[in-house]
């Protein structure tokens, strides 16, 4: 059973529109300008938690590590000159991700979500379903500090609207998305009291279900 001491109130992720200037700029450049611009979501993740984070270092699987004893994660990503970052940070392992609406190739859809996880989201456009299975199952594995390669281990085994439940090795994860115009954003983490989305788009107490 996890230490309820290590739960923080609510789950805060921090979603910002990415300003992707001068408009064009590709490749690194925008690896670059996306991942400054989602340091400082995550600098106001922290501030909002009351964290102070130190310096941010990485394992060897490019998970993490916890800083001044909080666990964080960040995302960021873009779609033609729109980008978009988010952050999250906790007393407790999270994980974020965010992702454009789009759909993919029929190959990445194959290894991401079978006809059984498909039929839990019901009648959905399926670029939709495909960003909200990939960002559920990539918020539990970086929560679990696992890569992509660990991707067949998780399944989606309950959905029910926002939220959905992803199972590795018989634990369920809970997930909280939202999706910000073309953009959807999911965590995975534990909060007594559910999730706060503070983002251009959403009022910072806006608040949904546990997660």
């Amino acid at each position: 059973m996890e230490d309820l001491d290590l739960q923080d109130e609510h789950l805060v992720v921090v979603v910002r529109r990415a300003i992707l200037a001068p408009a064009g700029v590709r490749g690194e450049g925008r690896v670059n300008l996306l991942r400054t611009q989602a340091l400082a979501a995550l600098a106001l993740a922290a501030r909002s938690m009351g964290a102070e984070l130190r310096t941010l270092k990485k394992d060897a699987r490019d998970a993490p590590l916890p800083s001044g004893g909080w666990h964080w994660s960040l995302s960021h990503t873009s779609l033609a000159d729109i980008g978009l970052v988010a952050a999250s940070v906790s007393r407790s392992p999270v994980g974020v991700d965010a992702e454009a609406i789009q759909s993919p190739r029929p190959e990445i859809v194959e290894t991401t979500l079978d006809a059984a996880e498909r039929r839990l989201f019901g009648r959905v456009d399926e670029a939709l379903v495909f960003t909200r299975a990939w960002t559920a199952k990539e918020a539990v594995l970086k929560k679990l500090g696992l890569g992509l390669t660990a991707l067949s281990e998780v399944r989606i085994e309950d959905v029910d609207g926002d939220s959905i439940v992803v199972v590795r090795d018989g634990t369920r994860h809970p997930v909280e998305s939202r999706s910000f115009a073309q953009f959807l954003v999911a965590i995975s983490g534990r909060a007594r009291e559910g999730v706060v989305w503070r983002s251009d788009e959403v009022s910072p107490s806006e608040v949904s279900r546990e997660a």
